[in-house]
């Protein structure tokens, strides 16, 4: 199998189609949802609950996800998750041409999908390893992550299209039609038998979990400069887009448009340049400085103009897949077949679960009178000179290839 390129691998083929189905159907049926919040119900002031109940039970629900992805065959995990997602979205569509898609049942199906999303991506992580060559890992996960970029940049594209030709009841059942697809392509997976091992409480295999981070090195420094690159980074780059197209000469849905644009396609052309040139050595310095690099741009992107901030924008998706592709290979490969499910739902809550704290706090401290330019900065050059830090005087990150 190590000699076969991954096109010529059919489990890897199977999986990838999967994630194909999943990246571009979460994508589709989010805008589907947004959209009929707002332009059927009219309620654009509770868009928000839309977007939180789909959310929040995704960070919640990844722990679970990873003691599942441990405890059961990882294939099967998938093709129910898609399944699930599948039925849920036919129930929308129902709904929709019943016209009794209300805002409550809307919430309530949005929570659905989100807690199903949540026990997906775990299992799809933790199999990954179990049926490609260590060497291959980090060429795989790269075209993995050029896939879900691929799907955040072209998804809401096919669901503008569909929407536009088609009644909400179309777009769902279509969007259904192709989490379908992802649950036979998920369930043709030929994985790898584990030896059966006893089941336990919920929170015995989560302190497992946690003690797997805790005891090896490398994932434990991973989890740490990701917990605080999230807070430090994901507060002011939210806000760092819509508030620029607002002020910036020329201000338009149209700038914002181009620069979520930028961002989305930076992050398309680092996975699909790693998925070709993938990292080998020092990828744990490799990660830092790249980290650090994303803090510098962060700092200077306020006070860039439309153009150069366009740029930006671009390199700091570039920068953000660059450090992903290695990331997620070296957590697979410190981490026990055994426990991975767990390893990597813990590091997906490590990064997403704090992403709405680094919101809270980011937008307290707008709303004190603090400029984008002073909290960019700040958080920017912090993140800068910790990832430097860790970079250089950290014997893991040196010692690790």
């Amino acid at each position: 199998m190590a000699d076969l390129p991954l096109y010529r691998q059919p489990a890897f083929l199977l999986l990838w189609l999967g994630s194909v189905a999943s990246s571009f159907g979460l994508a589709i049926a989010l805008l589907a949802e947004t959209w009929y919040a707002v332009n059927v119900l009219q309620l654009k002031a509770e868009l928000g609950y839309v977007m939180l109940a789909g959310t929040v039970p995704r960070i919640a629900l990844m722990a679970l996800g990873g003691v599942l992805a441990d405890r059961l065959p990882r294939s099967r995990i998938m093709a129910a998750s898609f399944m699930a997602r599948s039925l849920l979205l036919l129930a929308m569509g129902l709904a929709a041409y019943q016209q009794v898609l209300t805002l409550p049942l809307l919430i309530l199906l949005a929570a659905g999908f989100g807690m199903l999303d949540a026990l997906y991506w775990p299992a799809r992580d933790a199999i990954l390893p179990a049926i490609i060559p260590p060497a291959q890992l980090g060429q795989a996960n790269a075209w993995m992550l050029a896939t879900n970029q691929l799907g955040m940049v072209a998804g809401p594209v096919i669901g503008g299209i569909l929407l536009a030709a088609l009644p909400f009841a179309g777009a769902f059942s279509l969007t259904a039609g192709l989490m379908l697809a992802g649950a036979v392509a998920a369930a043709c997976i030929a994985e790898p038998s584990r030896s059966a091992r006893q089941s336990r409480a919920l929170w015995a295999e989560l302190q497992e979990g946690l003690a797997c981070v805790h005891d090896t090195p490398v994932l434990r420094l991973l989890l740490i400069i990701y917990a605080i690159a999230n807070l430090l980074f994901m507060g002011p780059m939210g806000f760092a887009p819509p508030l620029l197209a607002a002020s910036l000469p020329g201000a338009s849905a149209g700038l914002l448009a181009q620069l979520q644009s930028a961002f989305a396609a930076g992050m398309l052309g680092g996975g699909v340049l790693l998925a070709l040139y993938p990292p080998r050595y020092k990828r744990l310095q490799f990660i830092c400085w790249i980290i650090a690099l994303e803090g510098l741009l962060l700092a200077a992107l306020p006070q860039l103009g439309a153009t150069a901030a366009t740029a930006t924008q671009f390199a700091i998706g570039f920068c953000i897949a660059c450090n992903n592709v290695p990331m997620l290979s070296l957590l697979q490969q410190h981490t026990p077949p055994e426990r991975i499910g767990r390893v990597m739902s813990l590091n997906s809550m490590a990064s997403l679960g704090l992403t709405p704290l680094a919101y809270g706090i980011s937008s307290v401290l707008l709303s004190a009178g603090a400029s984008l330019g002073l909290l960019a900065a700040s958080c920017g050059i912090a993140l800068a000179m910790v990832c430097a830090a860790v970079a250089v005087l950290s014997p893991t990150a040196r010692a690790v290839r």
